[in-house]
């Protein structure tokens, strides 16, 4: 992959511009978080408006989308907020429709064009078709990447293949603290959904992203509030830790010392 560092951005300070998919209608914006100038595959908070729709059809690559706010339809399926779906490549998709202004995350692995068609493109893996799966109704389980420190929970959005990437919700309890820094083998994204964490990078809060390319410290953290995030990292996960000075104001036990 070859896209930039970013640590940390605030969506919304992000240019809104069209949102162009060959194939597709105009009449929505996109505001794009991270790109991959190899792949041109790209990480983007879209927003499309009143009634916007599409025929049937199927994707060139694999488009993970979540959604924010307000309501998309895939044929007769809901997306509604927190919603997630995952569309292979070649596996056609019903029509799909904006019934109220709508806002999610787009994640497509390359640059997508749309192909209007009724049936699955040749080679297709239908099985691996997530077109809806509100979290609300996905239990919360433990984390499982090693060492991670109790106080944090998880909602499995997808798993990939082994050794491939995953995509989950994360969620920390109020005073949660991660007191070591870490890094990953592989890239890891987060977008903040509720809550804050403090970092050496910053003040997170809802609508701040980063996209961190492999083996990237990231120092100590700490939440007050909790903090729910969507994340997308690897199967499995793994991290390693790192030294790094801790912050006095993570810990609120050292604010005396």
């Amino acid at each position: 992959m070859t896209r930039n560092h970013v640590e940390f951005i605030q969506s919304a300070d992000v240019i809104q511009k069209p949102w162009l998919v060959d194939g597709l209608s105009a009449g929505a914006l996109t505001r794009i978080l991270s790109f991959d100038t190899e792949t041109r595959g790209s990480t983007e908070l879209v927003e499309w408006t009143k009634d916007w729709g599409s025929s049937s059809g199927y994707f060139n690559c694999d488009v993970e989308m979540f959604v924010l706010s307000g309501e998309m339809r895939i044929g007769q399926l809901r997306l509604g907020r927190y919603t997630y779906a995952f569309i292979p490549e070649g596996v056609c998709i019903e029509a799909w429709s904006v019934r109220e202004n709508t806002t999610a995350l787009w994640m497509p692995e390359c640059y997508p064009c749309f192909t209007t068609s009724i049936n699955d493109a040749p080679g297709a893996k239908r099985e691996l078709y997530i077109p809806s799966s509100s979290s609300e109704l996905i239990p919360w389980s433990a984390t499982i990447t090693p060492g991670f420190p109790p106080g944090a929970m998880r909602k499995t959005l997808r798993k990939g293949q082994e050794g491939g990437r995953s995509t989950w919700l994360l969620g920390c309890l109020p005073q949660f603290v991660e007191p070591f820094a870490e890094y990953h083998p592989i890239p890891e994204e987060e977008f903040v959904l509720q809550g804050s964490l403090t970092t050496q990078a910053g003040h997170l809060t809802p609508g701040c992203y980063f996209w961190r390319p492999p083996l990237i410290s990231h120092a100590p953290a700490y939440t007050e509030t909790g903090y729910f995030a969507f994340v997308r990292g690897g199967n499995p996960h793994l991290s390693y830790h790192a030294w790094e000075p801790p912050l006095h104001t993570y810990y609120p036990w050292d604010w005396n010392q």
